[in-house]
């Protein structure tokens, strides 16, 4: 989701892991396309995928992954962590490809998880809320540039979705939310997060929420809400249970990315959708 706590995982992995062989591209326009960062992408380092790039720390046990053998479908998986909407257009780095090269006319399925780092949630939630705990906090301080960023997003995204179908005529679009991170209460895994600034940095995912919605409403795309079935596997959960890891990432090493939980529940939402969409019958 985020390339500032990205940063160190990858370089530390890098470090550690050599891919073993090439993995096989599939085809343009395989049935089922993934296009995504790192929350639809990682589980950190559970299930690391050493044939895929490794600045993607994609991982093998993703909810793509989890969709497509549900639902029998060729995947061709382009998540790639700290993607922004132009690495759907663009290489994001040596040995990544343009995640829009993986559609075609043969893609029958799309899912699309993409816009917070456009949005700079790093920034806000770990500049302004997390460093801003001994002085009073985020919420207290409310900085609009946060919502102009998020807001911001939105012709962009609209865009890439008018590009998808263009490029993947037969195909449907699904668009996941960010699901619940908080609610309005902390706990000692966030290292003194406000219980006011928790809210307030949920509220600022639900309004990303919305500019995406909004945007998939307008593009005939599929949006899936993840909030609702999410709420009671935040970050302050069980971690037996919780959907992302919180600071004290005890699971991913990513603080703010899903665990293995959180994957499975999102792919259990999409799988969902795209069954009672009906997108595979016709």
């Amino acid at each position: 989701m985020k390339r500032l706590l990205l940063t160190g995982a990858v370089a530390l992995m890098s470090s550690m892991l050599v891919p073993t062989a090439a993995q096989a591209e599939p085809s343009p326009g395989a049935t089922y396309v993934a296009l995504g960062d790192s929350g639809a992408a990682t589980t950190g380092v559970v299930d690391l995928d050493v044939t895929a790039p490794l600045r993607c720390v994609r991982s093998t046990s993703n909810a793509p992954e989890l969709v497509a053998e549900r639902l029998g479908l060729t995947l061709d998986d382009r998540t790639c962590s700290s993607a922004k909407i132009p690495d759907l257009y663009n290489p994001q780095g040596a040995g990544i490809a343009p995640q829009f090269d993986g559609l075609g006319p043969a893609t029958e399925i799309v899912t699309l998880h993409m816009g917070a780092n456009d949005a700079d949630m790093t920034e806000f939630i770990l500049g302004h809320c997390h460093a801003g705990a001994v002085s009073g906090g985020c919420a207290a301080a409310a900085d609009p540039e946060w919502d102009n960023r998020i807001d911001a997003i939105a012709p962009a995204y609209a865009a890439a979705l008018a590009d998808i179908a263009r490029r993947a005529p037969n195909a449907t679009v699904f668009v996941d939310g960010w699901p619940t991170y908080l609610t309005n209460t902390s706990c000692p895994a966030m290292l003194g997060l406000l219980p006011a600034d928790a809210a307030y940095i949920q509220s600022k995912f639900e309004r990303l929420n919305t500019v995406v919605a909004r945007a998939a409403a307008d593009h005939g795309a599929v949006y899936i809400d993840t909030v609702a079935a999410s709420r009671e596997f935040g970050m302050c959960a069980d971690p037996a249970v919780r959907w992302f890891d919180p600071i004290l990432a005890d699971q991913t090493l990513l603080p703010y990315h899903p665990t293995l939980a959180g994957q499975r529940g999102v792919a259990d939402l999409i799988v969902a959708a795209v069954v009672s969409s009906g997108a595979l019958t016709r």
